[in-house]
């Protein structure tokens, strides 16, 4: 687990424009099924994270792994 996401902790989440929305600092996956459940993010400083359709607890954005469409050199939203 520890290599598999700490190739993608600190790498840039952006939304369907490209406009960087912030960092990942943790994900979420089921102990029971394996799967990935949620992205936590670290919000840019320059964005008001109660205006994004996610909750945010502890300063971190939990962004469910549905809204992922792609991930290369960033992590992009499909929104």
């Amino acid at each position: 687990m520890a290599s598999f996401s700490g190739e993608f902790l600190n790498m840039p989440i952006v939304d369907l424009n490209g406009d960087l929305l912030g960092h990942l600092k943790d994900m979420v996956i089921d102990s029971r099924s394996g799967q990935l459940v949620e992205f936590l993010v670290k919000v840019s400083a320059d964005l008001d994270a109660s205006k994004l359709p996610w909750p945010t607890n502890d300063g971190l954005c939990h962004i469910p792994a549905e809204e992922i469409g792609k991930i290369s050199g960033r992590i992009h939203l499909k929104r």
